[in-house]
């Protein structure tokens, strides 16, 4: 009889928690959900870790932990430290080097600077056989150029 009463307690947890989950934003539901897959994942790996698997625990409770930590809102914040295509930290492009990327005179107009980004994306984009970090880069000179 108690066995009864723990499961049907349980599973009206479970619809309640499952509806408070469909009332949820996408974005909240998204960082709930790794916070429960990173605790159960953690939990999961600490018990094959005490039953003597540590080889498969210990690996699964730290990604679980690891989880728990991206979804709780622990995440290297953008553009800090960022690496770059040549592995160093990447730095901020100053207008002059922004200028010689897009292969642009002093004073562009708003005009040219499209059009040379336009003329170099062609060439250089990933999917015409150009590499992602020189796209970016030339995105990057188009953007900073066009703020200014």
């Amino acid at each position: 009889m108690p066995f009864l009463l723990l499961g049907f307690a349980a599973l009206v947890i479970l619809v309640l928690v499952s509806r408070a989950f469909a009332r949820m934003k996408t974005v909240e539901a998204a960082r709930w959900s790794r916070i429960t897959l990173g605790l159960a994942a953690a939990m999961f790996g600490g018990l094959l870790t005490l039953r003597g698997l540590a080889m498969i625990g210990a690996p699964l409770a730290t990604f679980g932990v690891g989880l728990m930590a991206v979804g709780a809102g622990f995440r290297p914040k953008p553009g800090s430290k960022q690496k770059s295509t040549t592995g160093g930290v990447a730095t901020r492009m100053t207008r002059d080097e922004a200028l010689d990327v897009l292969g642009l005179d002093a004073d562009p107009t708003e005009e040219d600077i499209r059009a040379a980004y336009r003329t170099l994306m062609k060439r250089v984009h990933p999917d015409a056989g150009g590499t992602d970090g020189l796209s970016r880069r030339i995105t990057d000179a188009r953007d900073l150029l066009l703020k200014n």
